[in-house]
């Protein structure tokens, strides 16, 4: 029996509003994913989305609703968390319960864990249009700094040992305000016909929301005090979030400060006592063989192996249909413009 009928026979139990302040220490004993914070739920109100939640002692999950005229649906980024099968069959079911509550069109789930997939397998749930990679890149942290440095490839080594003499400087901000620093060399990336990014909006409403909080920090590199590339990671529960990172398409290419700015991150992490670096997202591991069909993301992918570490695969994203005949229309369309 599908999730989709199962919820018909429950009242949901969901909550409007970002969450208690029981939910984050939670979140940290199943494991979950920072997207499934507090802070993150703070950051969709920011944004202008209402936030819904829903928990038991073996499952949780968060979302935010994007009530567009069409369509109209939750979206649970990198959850549900849950510690069994049967915990994440009942979190799926009450992610429906909810929806249905709401007259939306559909959930869009990401579960966290080994049971995700047969869980969405049995929920009668669809793979869907990619939100959050699949597959991402996690260095452990714990080793001292001789070993992580051992990790490094040949040319990432040589561009930080460089660095100094390339005359780039490093430095961390909890200063919101200097979110205006990674937007100009956003828009210069844009101006040179790359990488556009979110939009500004969205990257202000985070640092505003997580900046003063300690959970997101903002690393800028500077030469002859221009900045030539930026990146912002996110921290909880022991994992650094290589979150977002731009450069200078002349300056920042030329002088080589992406791979010492991650480096930079990757020890403040280990000094802080982070256990992992989580570097968000990769191409597949299957499109990495040689010989393998050129993926979009594999140039920034292979920087991100560069460092050391090792891939990981989640769930992916899914949809569960709430309004069958209103998720129909919405998957057909999405056929149509494939």
């Amino acid at each position: 029996m599908s999730v989709a009928v199962l919820a018909s026979q429950h009242v949901s139990s969901a909550h409007a509003g970002v969450a208690d302040a029981e939910w984050d220490f939670a979140l940290q004993r199943m494991g979950g994913h920072f997207l499934q914070s507090t802070l993150w739920q703070r950051v969709q109100t920011a944004l202008g989305h209402d936030v819904i939640w829903a928990r038991d002692e073996q499952w949780m999950w968060a979302g935010a609703i994007r009530a567009g005229h069409f369509p109209r649906y939750a979206y649970l980024p990198h959850g549900p968390t849950a510690i069994s099968l049967a915990a994440m069959t009942r979190a799926l079911e009450e992610a429906v319960n909810a929806a249905r509550a709401r007259s939306l069109d559909f959930v869009r789930t990401e579960p966290a864990g080994a049971a995700a997939v047969d869980a969405l397998r049995a929920s009668g749930a669809y793979p869907s249009r990619p939100i959050q990679p699949r597959w991402t890149w996690i260095l452990d942290l714990t080793p001292e700094e001789a070993m992580l440095r051992r990790g490094l490839s040949a040319g990432h080594r040589g561009a930080i040992n460089a660095a100094a003499r390339r005359g780039l400087t490093f430095r961390a901000s909890a200063d919101p305000e200097d979110i205006e620093v990674f937007l100009g060399l956003q828009a210069r990336t844009a101006a040179a016909g790359r990488f556009r990014g979110q939009a500004q909006s969205y990257h202000r409403a985070v640092a505003r929301t997580l900046m003063p909080e300690g959970a997101a920090t903002l690393y800028i590199a500077e030469a002859a005090g221009d900045p030539v590339a930026a990146a912002m990671c996110f921290d909880f529960s022991g994992t650094r979030y290589y979150a977002h990172a731009v450069s200078d398409p002349d300056s920042g290419r030329k002088l080589q400060a992406a791979a010492p700015l991650v480096w930079r991150m990757i020890l403040d992490a280990s000094e802080s006592g982070a256990r992992r670096f989580d570097f968000w997202g990769i191409s597949p591991a299957d499109q990495a063989a040689p010989g393998a069909h050129p993926h979009p993301w594999d140039g920034f992918s292979q920087f991100k192996r560069s460092f050391g570490g090792a891939a990981v695969e989640r769930a992916g994203t899914w949809d569960l249909g709430v309004r069958a005949l209103r998720h129909g229309l919405y998957r057909a369309a999405v056929r149509l413009r494939r």
